[in-house]
């Protein structure tokens, strides 16, 4: 089998990757699937090097990085509220009696009637 294309920049657990993917027709599935374990490149299928020993953190370290992911996940919920609040009043909103009236009443405003009492409306 050849390898397929790649710049030369490619790192080594990529071009890996790439070549596992080429072999399995492109399906991510297959490769995570993929029956050959007597293939030297089996380990390393999945972009990764499973042979190599992840370093221990230590206490100080784990905190670091578990407030770390923290801020970024509340900057990331920050973002997407920013971005759908804007996108909400960006969009076309339908204004018909119906919603105008929910909306009024959701605010804890009721809508007036011309030919309806005012005294019987509310109770």
């Amino acid at each position: 089998m050849t390898l397929p294309d790649q710049p030369q920049s490619t790192s080594p657990l990529r071009a890996i990757r790439c070549y596992c993917l080429s072999c399995c027709l492109e399906s991510l599935t297959e490769v995570k699937l993929c029956p050959a374990e007597e293939c030297p490149l089996w380990p390393f299928r999945m972009g990764k090097n499973s042979l190599r020993k992840g370093r221990a953190l230590s206490d100080e370290e784990k905190k670091r990085n578990a407030e770390r992911l923290r801020t970024f996940k509340l900057s990331k919920s920050q973002q997407n509220a920013e971005k759908n609040f804007s996108d909400e009043f960006q969009s076309v909103i339908p204004c018909n009696d119906a919603f105008l009236e929910e909306t009024l009443i959701k605010n804890g405003k009721y809508p007036t009637y011309p030919n309806f009492p005012e005294e019987d409306h509310h109770g």
